[in-house]
């Protein structure tokens, strides 16, 4: 009986893994294609002088939008990841 009420455990645990990976890749996907994302927990805007940054937080997953003038395109990565303040000039 313990057995099986571990193997149970451990296959749903397994199961909400691997859904939660696929939620990742699918809203990487939604994100890169310009199509709204599926879970977003919160939104927040930025406002700099020369435009705006919008991100979003998902699941365990961040994605951050630059529409800036000196910053743009699109970032999206975990939910450590900090938002380009400028570009470094090489």
């Amino acid at each position: 009986m313990k057995k099986t009420i571990g193997m149970v455990i451990k296959t749903l645990l397994v199961l909400i893994v691997v859904l939660w990976i696929g939620l990742i890749m699918i809203e990487f996907v939604r994100f890169k294609n310009n199509e709204p994302m599926l879970v977003v927990l919160n939104e927040k805007i930025l406002n700099y002088d020369d435009g705006h940054v919008y991100v979003y937080y998902g699941l365990g997953y961040k994605a951050i939008d630059y529409e800036r003038t000196s910053i743009y395109g699109k970032q999206f990565g975990h939910m450590f990841i900090k938002v380009k303040e400028y570009i470094e000039q090489k």
